[in-house]
C-alpha cells in the first residue's frame, strides 16, 4: 500500500479558511495531473517540495485559502494530505465539481506523445488516495477525469487509466456511478462525460462529450442496448454502463 504523508510531514502551510459545506455522496472523486509538461521528480527526496511550491502558487498566486487538491500522488508510490475528507476542493473549475467531487492529483505531466512515466506506485498512490476519499470521507463510486468537468485536457494520459477502471481500488471496470442517466428532461453529471467518451473512443459513437444526457446520447445508448442485448429503454443503468466499460 501507498505510504500515507501527512500536511506537517510535508510542510504545509496552514489554510486560510475550510469549507466542509459539501456533498461527495452525489459525486465522487475526480483524477487530475500537474501540467501539460514532464514534472515527475526522479528523486522522492524531490516531491514534498513539488508539492509546497504547488501550494504556495495555489495560496498566492491563485489567491485560494489552500492547495486545491484533496490529495496528491507521487510516481514513488507515496500519497501525500492535501485538503484532506469532508474539505471543499478547488480543483474542478465549476462550483457542482467542487461541491460534489473530492480531487486527486498525479505529480506527473506531459503531451501525449511525452509523458512522464506512469509508475506501479502512482497507480497504487491514486488508488490509496480514492479509496481514503470513499471511506473516510463519504465519496460516491464514480471515478472521473477533470476533463469531464472542464475544458481541459486533463489528467492527460493517465484519462486511459481513468476509463479502463485501473484507478478504481477495487479492480476491475470502471465502477457504476449509482446515478442512472434519463431523458428527458436532459441529465447532466460528470459522469455522462466519461460514459460519451467511452461511448465515442470504444464503441464507434460521435456524441458530443458535454456531460448532458440529451436525446442524442439517448438514441446511442438505445442503439448500444440493441446490439449488445439489452433491455432498449435508453436508461445508463448499472447493466449498460458494465457493457459500455466491458
Amino acid at each position: 500500500m501507498a505510504t500515507f504523508v501527512t500536511r506537517s510531514q510535508w510542510g504545509a502551510r496552514a489554510p486560510n479558511s475550510v469549507s466542509n459545506n459539501i456533498t461527495p455522496a452525489q459525486g465522487g472523486v475526480v483524477v487530475h495531473h500537474v501540467d501539460a509538461v514532464k514534472v515527475a521528480k526522479a528523486n522522492h527526496a524531490d516531491c514534498a517540495a513539488q508539492v509546497r511550491g504547488i501550494q504556495n502558487f495555489h495560496m498566492d498566486s491563485n489567491g485560494w485559502s489552500d492547495i486545491a487538491y484533496s490529495h496528491l500522488a507521487c510516481v514513488h508510490g507515496y500519497l501525500f494530505q492535501g485538503r484532506g475528507e469532508y474539505v471543499r476542493t478547488a480543483a474542478q473549475g465549476t462550483t457542482q465539481g467542487n461541491d460534489d467531487w473530492y480531487a486527486v492529483c498525479a505529480l506527473t505531466g506531459g503531451s501525449a506523445s511525452n509523458y512522464d512515466t506512469i509508475t506501479a506506485g502512482l497507480i497504487d498512490a491514486v488508488r490509496h488516495g480514492i479509496n481514503r476519499l470513499r471511506v473516510s470521507g463519504g465519496a460516491a463510486r464514480a471515478i472521473t477525469g477533470h476533463r469531464d468537468h472542464h475544458a481541459t485536457a486533463c489528467p492527460g494520459n493517465l484519462y486511459a487509466r481513468v476509463l479502463s477502471g485501473e484507478l478504481n481500488p477495487g479492480g476491475g471496470p470502471l465502477p457504476y456511478p449509482g446515478v442512472n442517466f434519463r431523458q428527458p428532461p436532459t441529465f447532466v453529471h460528470a459522469s455522462v462525460a466519461t460514459w460519451q467518451y467511452r461511448m465515442n473512443s470504444t464503441h464507434g459513437y460521435s456524441l458530443t462529450v458535454d456531460g448532458q444526457y440529451g436525446p442524442g446520447s439517448d438514441s446511442a445508448c438505445r442503439s448500444f442496448q440493441s446490439s449488445r442485448g439489452l433491455s432498449v429503454d435508453g436508461v445508463v443503468g448499472p447493466a449498460t454502463w458494465a457493457a459500455t466499460f466491458a
